[in-house]
């Protein structure tokens, strides 16, 4: 990626989430929502929004039917923020990097609980 297309994914990012931890308290349920990750096109017009849910009491696909509506505020709010040429396209997904590495420490804690000749560091 070029600096360029870095530093909109940033900004990108710090405005969703400001927009979002406004927006979205109102909505039972739905816990913390984070931007965790953005990914720009090379040409500025397609980004690609990674969410994370953290302390949520409802499924993933639940909290996401319930965040669908209220994509058009994103995009009004990214609109009125930030100055491009251009409005990049947002597409968001649900980033479970977190959950993965709980899995995997899950994993690896009961493989050394299972095998005593695995010393830990």
């Amino acid at each position: 990626m070029s600096i360029r297309t870095e530093k909109v994914a940033e900004d990108i990012k710090h405005k969703l989430n400001t927009a979002m931890s406004r927006d979205l308290s109102e909505i039972s349920g739905l816990g913390l929502v984070t931007i965790s990750k953005v990914i720009i096109s090379p040409d500025l017009k397609l980004a690609k929004v990674y969410l994370s849910f953290l302390g949520n009491k409802e499924p993933v696909e639940n909290v996401s039917k319930k965040l669908i509506p209220r994509r058009s505020i994103s995009d009004i709010f990214l609109a009125k923020h930030i100055i491009m040429k251009y409005m990049p396209d947002l597409n968001f997904y649900y980033d479970d990097t977190a959950e993965y590495a709980d899995k995997m420490q899950k994993l690896i804690n009961e493989i050394k609980e299972e095998s005593p000749e695995v010393k830990s560091e």
